[in-house]
């Protein structure tokens, strides 16, 4: 049997395979490229000693690691989500297997009670007091 509700769960796949391929290689790969290695500071206006240029330099240090935060947070979300929908679509294709299944032993235990049933009515016809029952006068 197992005729009933059919999940498709190609677009869950299709989605969660995108989401990683654009992450790893657009998102991953721009960020490593673009990233600013901030440990040795800020190198612009080193020679220059005026409050501006430290407020600037503090201020664009501070952008450069909230924007990257940002990004690998992003990443991180990205890679969960595809992830989730992975674990969805391989959910729904084991509970439509796992239905299919019980669908199909519910109609196999039901064929088997109509049969049986039809037997024993078989079995039954035969006595003289059930309708059309084969009774003999001796």
């Amino acid at each position: 049997m197992g005729d009933g509700v059919r999940v498709e769960t190609e677009g869950l796949d299709n989605f969660a395979n995108r989401v990683q391929d654009d992450t790893s290689r657009t998102l991953e790969s721009g960020y490593s490229r673009a990233s600013v290695d901030l440990s040795g500071g800020v190198r612009f206006g080193a020679g220059n000693a005026g409050g501006g240029v430290h407020a600037a330099k503090t201020r664009y240090a501070q952008s450069l690691q909230a924007s990257s935060a940002n990004i690998v947070a992003y990443m991180d979300a990205a890679r969960i989500l595809a992830a989730a929908a992975a674990k969805v679509a391989v959910a729904f294709d084991s509970t439509d297997g796992t239905a299919a299944q019980r669908t199909d032993q519910v109609h196999d235990a039901l064929t088997t009670a109509v049969t049986e049933a039809q037997q024993r009515r078989v079995e039954a016809d035969g006595h003289p007091t059930t309708r059309g029952g084969g009774a003999r006068a001796v």
